[in-house]
C-alpha cells in the first residue's frame, strides 16, 4: 500500500481540511468541540508516543490529520482502523486517504460510526488484539456519562496493558477514575491555538474489566 506522506505538509488539502471541518462544525459544534482540526505540530507529537509495529484504532478522526502522522510514523495500514461519526468527514478520509480505502473490497481501515460501540465497529478478530487507541473526539464537551461511554468502549477492544492516548484542548484530564486508571499527561503544547495536550490512559493492574462507575455509562451510550 502505498500512501503520500506529503499530504499533511500540503497547504491545499490542509485548507480544504479546514473549511470541510468548519462547516461541519457549525452544524454539530457540540460533536467537534473546535472549529478547525488539531494543528499538523500536535498531531506530529502525538503520534510519537505511539510504536510503529502496533495495532492501532483512531476515533474521533476528523479530517485525517492526526492519520497522516500515523502514518508518517511508521504506521503499517494493515494495522491501522480509522473510526470517524461524521458521514462527511468519512468520505473525506476516504477521498484523501485511498492507500487506506478501496471501495471494491472490504476493509476495516475507514469506519463510518459511533466509537461508544467500538467493539461492534472494527473486525471481530481485532477486539482484545488492539494495542493502542488513539483518540482525538472532544471528551471535554461531552456529558460524564458520555465520556466513560468511550472510554469503557475503547479499554473493550484494547489487549491487557493496552493503552489510550487522547488528544485534547485541556490541561486536565477529562477522565475523572484516577483510582482504576493510571493518567499521564505526555504533551503540553502551550504555544498552539488553542493550547494543545496529550494524555494517556492505562488500565491498572488488578482492576476489574467493568467498574461501577464505568457501568454507569451504560445508561447514555451515544454522543452524536
Amino acid at each position: 500500500m502505498t500512501l503520500n506522506f506529503n499530504h499533511s505538509h500540503n497547504l491545499r488539502l490542509r485548507k480544504r481540511e479546514n473549511s470541510l471541518f468548519f462547516k461541519q462544525w457549525i452544524k454539530h459544534p457540540g460533536r467537534l468541540g473546535t472549529l478547525a482540526p488539531i494543528s499538523v505540530r500536535l498531531a506530529t507529537l502525538a503520534a510519537t508516543h505511539i510504536n510503529a509495529h502496533e495495532r492501532i484504532v483512531e476515533i474521533g478522526a476528523g479530517t485525517g490529520r492526526l492519520t497522516r502522522a500515523l502514518l508518517e510514523k511508521g504506521i503499517h495500514p494493515e494495522k491501522l482502523a480509522v473510526i470517524e461519526l461524521d458521514s462527511s468527514l468519512t468520505s473525506f478520509l476516504k477521498e484523501t486517504l485511498p492507500g487506506l480505502y478501496d471501495e471494491h473490497t472490504p476493509s476495516p481501515y475507514i469506519i463510518e460510526g459511533d466509537a461508544t460501540y467500538l467493539d461492534t465497529l472494527i473486525p471481530t478478530e481485532w477486539i482484545g488484539t488492539v494495542d493502542t487507541i488513539v483518540s482525538a473526539i472532544p471528551l471535554m464537551y461531552l456529558e460524564k456519562n458520555q465520556r466513560l461511554a468511550i472510554i469503557n468502549a475503547a479499554f473493550k477492544v484494547l489487549k491487557p496493558g493496552g493503552k489510550i492516548v487522547h488528544v485534547t484542548y485541556s490541561p486536565k484530564s477529562p477522565i475523572e477514575f484516577s483510582t482504576t486508571i493510571d493518567q499521564t499527561r505526555v504533551v503540553s503544547l502551550w504555544m498552539n491555538v488553542p493550547p494543545g495536550f496529550v494524555w494517556t490512559y492505562v488500565k491498572k493492574e488488578n482492576e476489574q474489566t467493568q467498574t461501577d462507575e464505568i457501568n454507569q455509562c451504560e445508561v447514555q451510550r451515544r454522543y452524536s
